[in-house]
């Protein structure tokens, strides 16, 4: 028996629509946790294909007045300046190792005039919540840096000390800065670099950046698990169809075993050995005679046929 047969009945009619509409719910959630899964690799693409490229010239990749292409972020330039290190500026609640601390902003003044924001590393938080213990300065003089781009971060709103800011947003970068520079503030470029190294190096410096781990996230798994939620939802249903439909054979099996119709003898019928078999069925003695006649007829030879005929019925009418 097919299973299909089942969608006669109601109840399992039902039962295959409320598979369904969970088939299409599981699919649903599967192709949203796909896309999610293809918006990470979209956001992990420039870190993985420009961290470690060769460096490049800062005008090729941020020219002045220049906004930051998202495909470009993490591209290593190389560039030479000066350190503002009077214009200093520190970000605030930047853990690593579980151990609280403050990433240190240093403006790099190039030969036009403009200024790139560069994140020098991170200091470890001082006995005081309001500032480390130290910050190392910055090298003196013309420095040759090689520094990785990167595009401004969302402002945080809320108060911070004197020459610190919450988040490495423009705006509030852009004003610690002033307030910081004893004097003009020069023009920031339109992002900012993590410094990866420095000539001449300085004796002391902070703890450089280390490379962000790529991390696609749970996504992949949980787009396996929706769909295969989909297929089960749906394989659930045939198999206790199935189940339903062999349960019912072996009922109706059960039913012709135990029938005693089948071999009781109904009263007043004749038993086993009486029983009729097929054969000829037997004919009255008028219907046997015209063979006997018919018999003597063969026999005979020479004699009229009509006549005989005549014979044989007076022969019937006397029986």
């Amino acid at each position: 028996m097919n299973v299909l047969r089942l969608l006669r009945e109601p109840r399992w009619v039902r039962g295959l629509t409320l598979a369904l509409l969970v088939a299409l719910v599981c699919c649903v959630l599967g192709r949203w946790q796909w896309h999610r899964r293809q918006e990470r690799l979209a956001a992990n693409a420039p870190l993985t294909q420009n961290y470690h490229a060769d460096a490049v010239d800062l005008t090729e990749v941020l020219p002045r007045g220049a906004e930051l292409d998202e495909d470009r972020v993490w591209t290593p330039v190389r560039v030479e300046g000066t350190y503002d290190d009077d214009a200093t500026v520190l970000v605030r609640n930047r853990p690593r190792d579980e151990t609280a601390g403050y990433d240190v902003l240093v403006p790099l003044v190039l030969a036009d005039g403009t200024a790139l924001l560069v994140d020098r590393g991170w200091v470890p938080a001082g006995g005081s919540s309001e500032r480390p213990d130290a910050v190392p300065a910055a090298p003196e003089g013309q420095v040759t840096v090689t520094a990785r781009l990167r595009r401004w971060e969302a402002d945080r709103r809320g108060t911070a000390p004197e020459g610190q800011v919450a988040s490495i947003a423009r705006d509030a970068v852009t004003a610690a800065v002033a307030a910081s520079s004893p004097g003009p503030a020069p023009e920031l470029r339109d992002g900012y670099a993590v410094l990866a190294a420095e000539d001449p190096s300085p004796a002391s410096a902070p703890a450089l950046a280390v490379e962000p781990a790529v991390d696609e996230g749970p996504h992949l798994a949980y787009t396996v698990q929706w769909f295969g939620f989909a297929l089960t939802a749906l394989v659930v249903w045939v198999v206790a169809g199935r189940r339903e439909l062999e349960a019912r054979r072996q009922e109706e099996a059960g039913d012709h075993a135990g029938d005693p119709a089948g071999d009781a003898t109904p009263a007043g019928s004749p038993g086993p050995e009486l029983a009729v078999t097929p054969g000829p069925v037997p004919h009255p003695p008028s219907a046997v005679r015209p063979a006997r006649g018919r018999s003597r007829r063969a026999a005979r030879s020479g004699v009229d046929e009509a006549a005989e005929d005549a014979e044989m019925d007076a022969v019937d009418h006397r029986s």
